[in-house]
């Protein structure tokens, strides 16, 4: 995977030098988890001038984030409200994981629960 293929998912305080954390890590989740979501690569060309995969999700939330979700998941869950509103909390999760304020990423305990909460909404279903 060469730099290129990494730089998306490496969070802005290692380009600082600063060692490698949990919260960086939980931002290449973030990143990774929003790239899964949407289908877009953090290097695909479309993001430039400033624009990047964080800031798509994110500009989406809260009302269009069905816009910004991959396509064939909205055309397999389109029916399915409740799927799609777990489809959006995942949108959310990797947006909150991805920001680049370290201090402001979620904790890696609160993304496991919330990635629980929406499996289990989705198994009662």
């Amino acid at each position: 995977m060469g730099i290129r293929g990494t730089i998306g998912y490496t969070p802005p305080e290692y380009g600082l030098g600063n060692e490698m954390t949990a919260s960086g890590d939980v931002y290449s989740f973030g990143v990774l988890l929003l790239e899964v979501m949407t289908g877009k690569r953090p290097t695909d060309d479309i993001f430039n001038n400033g624009l990047s995969l964080h800031k798509y999700a994110y500009m989406a939330l809260p009302d269009h984030v069905t816009h910004v979700i991959d396509g064939e998941l909205i055309n397999y869950h389109q029916d399915d409200a409740i799927a799609m509103q777990c489809l959006a909390s995942v949108v959310k999760i990797g947006v909150s994981c991805s920001v680049d304020s370290q201090p402001q990423r979620m904790n890696i305990r609160n993304v496991v629960q919330e990635l629980q909460s929406i499996m289990n909404t989705l198994q009662s279903v």
